[in-house]
């Protein structure tokens, strides 16, 4: 988003004391000095999205002083000021509407609050700002909880990012959304184990798991979280998501894939392991009709250009040799 040069506004209100005392003749009585009424605030020349926007806080005073309402939803996006500020950083703006009357929990048209925007781009000083003013953690927008926004995979977050025309990086919202997750700590039931997750804390996912986290709670993508381990190949995280009720064959609930098609796919031969030994299906089909079997019979043309949209790094004789090994066991 380009900003533009912040304007500065006039300045208002200012009083003229005229202090002129002329001499008169004794017990003659004195002239009073005029009074001078102050001159009206200056009125605003950007609407207050904008303002927002821009981090121009002069213009956001002259909103306040004009009595525009700093929670009112701008038409198109149907977000408040208070929002646009938080998504583009502009941390003073930020202070300054919840010092100045914004509501930390105000809904936007879709039903979350500006905290969603906050775990969106990964603005964690933000996120503390609202918390110390009693931002609900668990508002419900049309996309999920706050929660499911820290978890979203990094390709759904650039995608729509460049939408918004929002300049991010990878390891800066991956860092600020942990941050954010750290802050939030359990959720409702027990613990969050898709902060845990996403912050590739192992002992924070068992922690969470015991304080009754649900093992098989779905992602912002659809996956639960054995299907997450699967595709990360971590055998141990896996473990422990079974150990506590995790389902082996539980798929993503968007394209079907199920834990067991996510190690076959990217030769994940240990993981694979540890699901057929749970009782994987092999015989489970995806949305497309694929089993694991199949994933592994991918060419790798095929696979490097998925796993490139899904923004996984692989290498073609690590994924090719730990798929013969899963075909190997698949055949028995």
């Amino acid at each position: 988003m380009n900003i533009i040069s912040r304007l500065l506004a006039p300045l208002g209100g200012i009083v003229l004391v005229l202090g002129l005392t002329a001499c008169v003749a004794p017990q003659e009585a004195t002239t009073p000095a005029e009074t001078v009424t102050p001159a009206e605030p200056a009125a605003p020349i950007k609407d207050i999205w904008t303002a927002a926007g821009e981090g121009d806080l002069a213009e956001l005073e002259a909103h306040k002083a004009a009595g525009t309402n700093l929670d009112d939803l701008q038409l198109e996006a149907g977000v408040t000021p208070l929002m646009i500020a938080v998504i583009v950083g502009e941390q003073q703006a930020v202070e300054w509407l919840l010092v100045n009357g914004a509501d930390a929990n105000a809904e936007m048209r879709d039903g979350g609050n500006a905290l969603h925007g906050a775990a969106f781009v990964g603005n964690s000083l933000a996120a503390a700002m609202l918390l110390e003013r009693g931002v609900d953690v668990n508002a419900l927008s049309s996309s999920g909880g706050v929660r499911d926004i820290l978890a979203l995979d990094w390709a759904t977050t650039e995608y729509i990012s460049s939408m918004l025309e929002l300049d991010l990086t990878q390891e800066e919202v991956e860092e600020g959304r942990a941050e954010i997750a750290a802050m939030l700590g359990g959720g409702e039931g027990g613990g969050d184990i898709w902060s845990a997750l996403l912050a590739g804390d192992i002992s924070a996912v068992r922690a969470a798991l015991q304080a009754g986290a649900d093992a098989n709670a779905l992602g912002a993508d659809g996956s639960p979280p054995l299907v997450f381990a699967a595709t990360n190949s971590n055998p141990e995280l896996a473990a422990a998501i079974l150990a506590a009720g995790g389902d082996v064959n539980m798929p993503n609930q968007t394209n079907g894939a199920t834990p067991l098609h996510a190690a076959a796919f990217l030769g994940h031969a240990e993981v694979a392991r540890l699901l057929l030994d749970k009782g994987a299906d092999k015989d489970a089909m995806s949305n497309d009709g694929m089993t694991a079997m199949q994933m592994t019979e991918l060419d790798w043309p095929t696979t490097e250009y998925i796993a490139g949209m899904l923004e996984i790094a692989v290498e073609e004789e690590a994924v090719m040799a730990g798929r013969a090994k899963i075909a190997e066991m698949l055949a028995q």
